[in-house]
């Protein structure tokens, strides 16, 4: 009745506190049939991911949780030569005025909603073919390439063109009056990936604005004529990993868990629950439920049709790229180990396979 489309590992660092290998566990335990990991800003995991999805013969989603910058206006406001999403070295920004203290339950991908004050968000993208995965990886490879490490932003307007084979999920973000206008960002995702590309996300962790929330979530997505799935955010497999997660919080917020106060999730409800137990929590949401397997059907591609084609190098006349290559190491053995024993040719007879 139900799959888990967002849910996070360990490489979203300090933001996940199971491995790829133990959520597939875990979700193999529980009896589903595919599961999609969504780590921050990057596909790091995915590897692991799939290789642990095979064998326990699961289906393996990729996607991605990427940070979005919403003062997209200041990218060509002529204020300065920063990029959008980066910042100097060390910095970071000051709280506005009036600010509220964050979601004590909501990890970094969360938005606290329309009285947020933050400038950057989490938009959750789903990967449904190989396009689709090579167009994740242009935004990110962009990204990346232009902030320190662990930082960077993507603005809205980088997604224009790069969207094909993408699905995102509009959660609770698109309820930011302040930053996009009632409806504004869900509008602007729907002209960006195509009306039947954008899904509103909903979830439930025993919180008390929740509802509040999804009541909103759910006048939108009528508005917009969006369809609706059940999210959990999954940020650990097992309730047990709680602990783990609070201290990955803190290292995180650079303080401790005497310290932490609201930093800390609320409760321990972020994990890779049953389908059972999650049909039970949206029992009133069928739509929300079977909103997950009609999606993950759409969603084809996994690691297994990546492909590789190695570049064409130029070699000597005579020679071939694996013959050059076992050339050059030799050369390069030859040079570094002295004297040049067994260990060290087996070892360069290795590297040149």
């Amino acid at each position: 009745m139900y799959i888990e489309l967002h849910a996070a590992s360990a490489f979203s660092f300090l933001q996940g506190a199971s491995l790829p290998e133990t959520l597939v566990e875990r979700a193999a335990a529980l009896g589903y049939p595919a599961l999609a990991l969504l780590d921050a800003d990057g596909v790091y995991g995915a590897p692991r991911f799939h290789k642990a999805a095979l064998q326990a013969g699961l289906r393996a989603i990729i996607g991605a949780e990427i940070t979005i910058d919403s003062a997209s206006g200041t990218r060509d406001s002529g204020l300065g030569s920063r990029k959008p999403g980066t910042r100097e070295p060390g910095t970071s920004r000051p709280p506005s005025p009036g600010s509220r203290a964050p979601d004590p339950g909501a990890p970094a991908s969360w938005s606290p909603g329309p009285r947020a004050q933050s400038q950057t968000w989490r938009l959750p993208v789903l990967v449904a073919s190989a396009e689709g995965y090579k167009n994740l990886c242009r935004l990110v490879t962009r990204m990346k390439l232009r902030a320190p490490k662990g930082e960077g932003a993507l603005t809205l307007e980088e997604f224009d063109g790069f969207t094909a084979g993408l699905v995102a999920l509009a959660g609770r973000p698109v309820l930011d009056v302040r930053h996009h206008g009632v409806g504004g960002l869900l509008d602007r995702l729907v002209g960006l990936f195509g009306r039947g590309n954008v899904y509103v996300e909903m979830q439930r962790h025993l919180l008390r604005d929740e509802e509040c929330e999804n009541a909103a979530l759910t006048e939108l997505a009528r508005a917009f004529r969006v369809p609706v799935v059940a999210t959990n955010d999954v940020r650990c497999a097992t309730p047990a990993e709680r602990p783990l997660f609070d201290v990955l919080t803190c290292v995180r917020h650079h303080t401790t868990l005497d310290a932490a106060g609201r930093r800390l999730a609320r409760n321990a409800e972020r994990y890779l629950k049953s389908p059972e137990v999650m049909a039970e929590l949206f029992s009133d949401r069928r739509d929300a439920l079977a909103g997950t397997l009609a999606l993950a059907e759409r969603l084809e591609y996994t690691m297994a049709d990546l492909g590789y084609r190695f570049p064409i190098y130029p070699v000597p006349p005579g020679e071939t790229a694996p013959s050059f290559l076992r050339h050059i190491t030799e050369a390069g053995a030859r040079d570094r180990y002295r004297p040049y024993g067994e260990r060290a040719r087996r070892r360069s007879a290795a590297s040149s396979i």
